[in-house]
């Protein structure tokens, strides 16, 4: 059983899918059946199962799909490409001093 919602950004309808796993939840957001970032959201199954037994109100895995939703809405998967782009550029840059 998964769950999915949508929401619309920049003229596109995105969907925001959980899915469940042998390990717990994993969330991800697609464009037209196509994941929309490289990112993946997880809740471990053991994490996920202490929660309801501990009595915590909120549903984890719809917590979990908001953040993912707000994450991408404010451009943070954008923003880590981007950074670590440049941080593989910064190495590069660096690598070429000391060639000969």
């Amino acid at each position: 059983m998964h769950k999915a919602t949508t929401f619309e950004h920049g003229g596109k309808v995105y969907e925001v899918r959980a899915i469940p796993t042998l390990n717990g939840w994993k969330v991800r957001i697609f464009v037209e059946g196509i994941p929309a970032t490289g990112f993946t959201y997880s809740v471990d199954a053991e994490v996920y199962q202490d929660a309801a037994i501990d009595g915590v109100p909120e549903d984890l895995v719809a917590g979990l799909m908001e953040t993912a939703e707000r994450d991408f809405r404010r451009g943070l998967a954008q923003e880590l490409v981007a950074a670590e782009e440049a941080t593989d550029d910064d190495i590069a840059a660096e690598n070429d001093k000391f060639k000969p």
